[in-house]
């Protein structure tokens, strides 16, 4: 047995090292009958990463079944889970050009993103059956209506006030 260690450099990612050391192991073309594996840190950080995908499709079918208690309805939290989509590409791409890698920071930041989306649909989806209901509008004038005021304080945080003269309010 034989115990090989190593230390990260600094401002280094783990995974990348993990990924340097499996590279290194398969360049070397070690014959099948020794056996290698990680220890410590390095074996969590693999752990974890392999769990991933399961705890986020539990987080999916969860949130699909609370809101469809809360909504009363199968199609209104497809309706919002399909905003998923979308901000995980937008955070993978907003990675890719900053060239910043995966890591535990970057997931939660793309978990508090998608929790800032998921939120936004919900009120979007909220205020377009309250205008269903109390104003009898049709569904997709009610989305619309509903994209616009949702859309309003966006542009007020973003201080671009004067392009609300074009959906025509003040």
């Amino acid at each position: 047995m034989v115990t090989v260690s190593f230390n990260l450099a600094p401002r280094g990612a783990l995974g990348e090292a993990v990924a340097a050391v499996n590279q290194a192991r398969q360049d070397l073309g070690l014959p099948a009958s020794i056996q290698t594996s990680f220890q410590g840190t390095a074996q969590s950080f693999q752990a974890s990463l392999a769990n991933v995908p399961f705890l986020i499709l539990a987080a999916i079918v969860t949130v699909y079944i609370l809101l469809g208690v809360l909504y009363e309805s199968y199609i209104h939290p497809l309706t919002i889970l399909s905003t998923l989509p979308s901000a995980g590409v937008g955070a993978l791409l907003a990675l890719l050009l900053t060239r910043n890698d995966f890591s535990i920071i970057a997931l939660i930041g793309i978990i508090l993103l998608i929790g800032i989306v998921e939120k936004n649909a919900i009120m979007m989806i909220d205020f377009a059956l309250d205008a269903e209901r109390k104003e009898n509008k049709a569904p997709h004038e009610a989305i619309y209506q509903a994209s616009l005021l949702r859309f309003r304080p966006t542009l007020n945080r973003a201080g671009w006030r004067e392009l609300w003269v074009d959906f025509g309010e003040d």
